[in-house]
């Protein structure tokens, strides 16, 4: 093996940048230690991996394979030297967890904190809520340690989420709502009212509504709240429909017609290039035995 770890950085920079003099920006080089650091490379493992016919460098075939793996190598030094770091510092004083604010009052989430308070009383915790994004952003920018949250798409590449559970979607409406009245709505009874979505910020792949008239809101809290308002049917995790405040406003109804209603999946999330300590690890690994604890009851 010849080749370097600055090497694939490079042919990873000028894939994602478009351009070897914007990966060198990007990575704080010269233009023509970009363009070596590739030719050698190409070099070293015997293909082309830039086609330099065009304007722009393209990526050839090989390339587009390549670039995977040359991010599979990387992340996985990540990795390697965050452990060793983790492994130097030893337990820590202090950590910073970001919560989605659709787990707040979740019993698994709940009785983890309660454990951590008791197995390390001496910790140093900030909690912080928020939305889904708040959360990775928080992660991604150092503010957070580790983030737990309802899965994201796309998540930035610095980021790395390990699933931990799965949540139950129910279809649920207000008391008052003309859907009320019926406990197993077809398609075409849906379509007809308003339906009130979960999204992220951007706007993403959020799925498609059923109908012309629909609401995307980022929280399934007040998802559930406009939804005892009488402002529309939701797919909510079951514990939002549960939740005290609205338990009584709200009535829950058969989603046959939607097919098996999606899950939900819980996952945690830290940067990849961050140590973990036995603290953070003994939290994300406690979260996921209580959730799934909580499924079988």
């Amino acid at each position: 093996m010849r080749w370097s770890l600055d090497q694939l950085e490079s042919l990873i920079a000028a894939a994602e940048k478009g351009s070897f003099s914007s990966a060198a920006r990007h990575l704080g080089k010269a233009q023509s230690a970009v363009s070596t650091a590739i030719a050698h490379l190409e070099l070293d493992l015997g293909c082309p991996l830039f086609d330099r016919r065009c304007r722009l460098p393209r990526l050839t075939p090989a390339g587009e394979a390549l670039v995977h793996e040359a991010r599979a190598v990387l992340r996985q030094c990540q990795r390697l030297e965050a452990r060793a770091a983790s492994i130097v510092q030893g337990e820590e004083a202090h950590l910073v967890a970001a919560i989605d604010e659709a787990l707040v009052e979740m019993p698994p989430v709940d009785e983890t904190l309660e454990a951590l308070a008791h197995l390390f009383p001496a910790l140093q915790l900030t909690l912080l809520y928020g939305s889904q994004d708040d959360i990775a952003g928080w992660v991604e920018d150092g503010t957070a340690n580790l983030g737990i949250l309802l899965r994201q798409q796309g998540q930035g590449s610095l980021l790395e989420g390990i699933r931990i559970a799965q949540l139950q979607q129910v279809l649920v409406v207000g008391c008052e709502h003309a859907l009320a009245q019926l406990s197993a709505p077809a398609v075409s009874d849906l379509a007809g009212h308003r339906q009130l979505m979960i999204t992220s910020r951007p706007l993403g792949d959020t799925g498609r509504p059923l109908g012309a008239r629909f609401w995307r809101l980022n929280s399934f809290y007040s998802m559930g709240e406009l939804a005892t308002r009488g402002l529309g049917w939701a797919l909510v995790p079951q514990h939002i429909a549960h939740y005290p405040p609205f338990y009584d406003r709200l009535v829950t109804l058969d989603s046959e017609a939607l097919g098996i209603a999606p899950v939900v999946e819980v996952e945690t999330i830290s940067r990849r290039d961050r140590n973990q300590g036995p603290i953070a690890r003994w939290l994300r690994h406690t979260l996921g035995e209580r959730f799934r604890d909580h499924r079988a009851r």
